[in-house]
């Protein structure tokens, strides 16, 4: 009986034609290990290096040596890493392969749309991927007529189409759906978002058509704000129906969850973070994100939560920015200071220039239950 491959096994395989097609296509005689082949290598198959990493890659570069594809120029020396490679390489001559009986393959063992004009033309990527696309090709002929009543996650579609839960949501993955011409869709799987922590708070909307959410960047104003509305001590104009934990600039990820637990077709979010660029550029991200739209039918605002954002200006405590967050432009910036007003883009923008910030933990439960009210 044969031994099923492992996902690793099917990577190692993987990376070696990858590196084998990368110094084919190379036009230069002499290949300089980084610069022609390790570096195009890395590109491609980005994350997954995490099955075996550079002994990996050495191994299949050895491996090319051995079959005398390749031979090390010496007198370049080598890189300094285990197991050493040498800098430079000469590309020798390959011998013209012949493909005839994989494009014959290709074109009979194939049954349903899915468009294999790729391999067609780079038939010595087919072997890496044969498994796989005959999987993809069998199920789209079984569902043709009968698609399945309940779509799996795409980690579960990807494990029983690859063996590998997480091939389909990788790079690699993706890219073979992309050469292919199949979707997510068709294969009748879903993308799981990142769920957040979020808070029902049990107070009904002015109007009831319209849902209003305030997201808050950090753990403990999440559960200093839940604690205080939950004991009606702290109360919003107009009241806030979801608290969200937006666990900093994780929420840009995990946003599409957020149709999971909308309570309204339209809906408004208040922002409110750390008064630095990155907690500012957080909040203009989320404001491009739900301004982008898409097909769901729901109706999305976000608004920086000014009130609080003065607040924080108010108490005239600040702490000098510890990390660099020079590289956050201006631009970026732009959609959270166009939606407040100007006294909070001058009292802000004269802070950072003295290189300070304010975590939005300087307004705090004690500040927020003498208040009582914000209006929002």
């Amino acid at each position: 009986m044969a031994v099923e491959e492992t996902a690793k096994e099917r990577f190692v395989r993987d990376i070696y034609h990858r590196i084998l097609q990368i110094i084919t296509d190379c036009p230069k005689k002499f290949l300089d290990l980084k610069a022609d082949v390790q570096d195009p290598a890395i590109k491609y198959l980005g994350e997954e290096l995490e099955y075996g990493g550079y002994e990996t890659f050495a191994a299949a570069v050895f491996k090319l040596e051995q079959e005398e594809l390749i031979r090390p120029i010496k007198s370049h020396g080598l890189n300094g890493r285990r197991p050493p490679l040498y800098l430079r390489y000469r590309k020798l001559s390959f011998q013209k392969q012949d493909y005839g009986e994989v494009r014959k393959e290709i074109l009979s063992k194939y049954y349903s749309q899915i468009n294999l004009s790729h391999f067609l033309a780079s038939p010595q990527e087919y072997e890496a991927v044969k498994d796989i696309l005959l999987a993809i090709d069998r199920f789209l002929i079984e569902t043709r007529d009968k698609p399945p009543r309940v779509w799996n996650t795409v980690n579960e579609r990807s494990f029983m189409l690859t063996g590998d839960e997480k091939f389909l949501a990788s790079s690699a993955g993706k890219r073979l759906l992309r050469l292919i011409g199949v979707n997510l869709s068709q294969l009748y799987c879903v993308a799981t978002p990142e769920p957040f922590f979020y808070w029902i708070t049990g107070m009904a909307s002015l109007a009831p058509d319209c849902a209003d959410c305030l997201i808050v960047e950090n753990k403990d104003t999440f559960h200093t704000f839940k604690n205080l509305i939950a004991q009606q001590i702290l109360t919003f104009s107009p009241p806030m129906q979801l608290l969200i934990y937006g666990e900093g600039k994780k929420i840009l990820s995990s946003w599409p969850f957020i149709f999971e637990c909308l309570p309204s077709l339209k809906t408004r979010f208040f922002y409110f973070g750390d008064l630095d660029p990155e907690g500012a550029a957080i909040c203009a991200d989320l404001i491009g994100l739900t301004a982008a739209g898409d097909d769901s039918g729901w109706s999305i605002e976000t608004l920086p939560a000014e009130p609080l954002y003065l607040l924080l200006l108010d108490m005239a405590k600040s702490r000098v920015l510890s990390r660099d967050q020079s590289k956050i432009t201006a631009k970026r910036l732009n959609p959270f200071f166009e939606r407040c007003r100007p006294e909070i883009k001058d009292r802000v923008s004269a802070l950072w220039r003295e290189g300070l910030v304010i975590p939005q933990e300087a307004v705090n439960a004690s500040l927020l239950a003498a208040k009582g009210r914000i209006e929002l």
